[in-house]
């Protein structure tokens, strides 16, 4: 992710990188000798102590994130730190605290919340095209072999990943929802581990309810032969459909609306211009209306975010309260799963729930 998206993303967008860590400093050189970064440190803290040095990017196995970050803010260092923010609820809270004690910016890497199509349908809900959302359905798919390294990733050891598919893909359409529609108040799960290259969750489906009363099923399948990300959200005025990243054969456009109305009378002015009439010689008529808005590089789009939260000392996009949301709805469901019940959020306490294994 470092070298196929962040570095790319910051480079860019004009960021300077001036050190990097990594224990295998094979790959550390390869990524300073790619982007030109000066300095590949033998240890985080001097990295993160480096001159200049004014902002850290965490993007380490999950199990490492609270000990460096803590370590970032107690040098005065603002932080993104990847999801999940942490494994457990306790370190996610300790992070926040950390930040909030070094008064530095925590942003959590929920780059999702910077695509085109998700800023589109907040801009539909904004503007209460769909009226009330009261259910929702979606699924994410991807092949298992997109995970670098296969099965000697680090996402396949519990200890550092706290699991695989769930808190990994899946906290990122888990955060997509909450930015949508609010608050989490139960989750009911169902995991499997469907391959038998290991032992953990690669198929996981979530019976949901928001604090809104909508209520939904949310579905990861790691073990697909292609990647899919659709996702439905039926809304007593319009009927919604959307994907991330990606068109699959089954839909028509990134972002699709069921309208009973004429779209002039109901869309923005400027969501009208991502439209096209369905014959070149008509107009605009009700029915299903197709969106195309204009591309964003979600990571490109994270960095300024980030950086604009450092300078204005605004709220950031992302928080560390969201990322202690993501993290407590993961933990919900491993406790759904071991005791076949539901669950209510937010949880009564921060026990720590361990992610179920074959």
């Amino acid at each position: 992710m470092v070298t196929a998206r962040h570095l790319p993303a910051l480079e860019a967008i004009g960021g300077r990188v001036l050190s990097v860590f990594d224990p295998a400093i094979d790959a550390a050189q390869a990524a300073a000798d790619s982007f030109g970064i000066p300095l590949v440190a033998r240890t985080f803290e001097e990295a993160i102590t480096a001159e200049g040095v004014d902002a850290v990017l965490i993007a380490s196995p999950n199990s490492y994130h609270r000990e460096q970050a803590e370590c970032a803010f107690a040098l005065g260092r603002h932080v993104l730190c990847e999801k999940p923010l942490a494994l457990t609820l306790e370190d996610a809270h300790a992070i926040s605290r950390a930040a909030e004690r070094a008064k530095r910016v925590l942003q959590v890497g929920f780059h999702h919340r910077f695509s085109a199509e998700q800023l589109c349908v907040k801009g539909l809900l904004r503007h209460e095209v769909l009226g009330e959302v009261r259910a929702f359905s979606g699924s994410i798919s991807e092949p298992l072999d997109v995970v670098p390294g296969g099965v000697r990733n680090y996402r396949f050891d519990t200890r550092q990943g706290g699991g695989f598919t769930l808190i990994d893909v899946g906290q990122h359409r888990l955060d997509q929802m909450r930015d949508l529609l609010g608050e989490f108040s139960s989750v009911s799960c169902e995991m499997a581990s469907v391959l038998e290259s290991h032992h953990i969750d690669d198929s996981v489906a979530l019976n949901l309810k928001m604090e809104s009363g909508a209520i939904g099923s949310l579905g990861w399948h790691r073990f697909s032969r292609a990647f899919t990300s659709p996702l439905m959200l039926y809304g007593t005025k319009a009927t919604l459909g959307c994907s991330a990243f990606i068109t699959g054969p089954f839909q028509s456009a990134p972002v699709s609306i069921y309208l009973e109305e004429a779209p002039e009378s109901v869309l923005p002015p400027e969501m009208l211009a991502w439209t096209r009439p369905a014959k070149w010689w008509g107009g605009f008529e009700a029915g299903w209306v197709d969106l195309w808005p204009p591309r964003r590089n979600t990571f490109e789009e994270q960095f300024r975010s980030f950086f604009r939260t450092i300078s204005t000392r605004g709220a950031p996009a992302a928080s560390g309260g969201d990322g202690f949301k993501a993290v407590e709805i993961v933990q919900g469901a491993y406790r759904s799963f071991r005791e076949r019940r539901s669950i209510n959020l937010p949880l009564e306490d921060l026990e720590h729930e361990p992610p179920p294994q074959w």
